[in-house]
C-alpha cells in the first residue's frame, strides 16, 4: 500500500503529539542537520501503519507492536508499507520511493471477540 505523507499531515501530528522538534516542521532546521527537508516523526508512521492495517482487517486489534526505524522518511515522499501476515503476527515492511528501508517491525494481532 503506498501512501505520501505530507507536510499538513506532519504539522497536525506535531500539534496533537506536541513534538514539534524543528526537524520535522522547519525546513532551515532540517538542513542543519544535514536532510533535505523536514522528515516525519517515526511514530506518526508507526501510527499510520497500525492504521491502514486495521482499515484492511477491521475485525482484528493490534494488542503489541514493535518497530525499529532504520532511515529518515522526508516529508512529501511516497512510501510503501508491506504487511505480511503469519498467523497472529503480522510483518511490518516501510520504505520510500528507492526501496530504501525506512522502517521494519510487526504486530500481533486477535480476533476481535475472541
Amino acid at each position: 500500500m503506498k501512501k505520501t505523507v505530507t507536510a499538513k499531515q506532519v504539522h497536525y501530528y506535531a500539534q496533537v503529539s506536541k513534538d514539534d522538534a524543528a526537524i520535522h516542521v522547519n525546513a532551515e532546521a532540517a538542513k542543519q542537520a544535514g536532510f533535505e527537508r523536514p522528515i516525519v516523526h517515526g511514530m506518526y508512521l508507526m501510527g499510520l501503519a497500525q492504521s491502514l492495517y486495521i482499515k484492511e482487517h477491521p475485525l482484528k486489534w493490534i494488542v503489541r507492536y514493535n518497530m525499529r526505524f532504520q532511515k529518515p522518511l522526508l516529508i512529501d515522499e511516497e512510501v510503501t508499507f508491506l504487511f505480511i501476515e503469519n498467523h497472529t503476527r503480522i510483518e511490518v515492511s516501510i520504505s520510500n520511493r528507492n526501496n530504501d528501508l525506512i522502517a521494519l517491525g510487526n504486530f500481533e494481532v486477535e480476533e476481535l471477540g475472541s
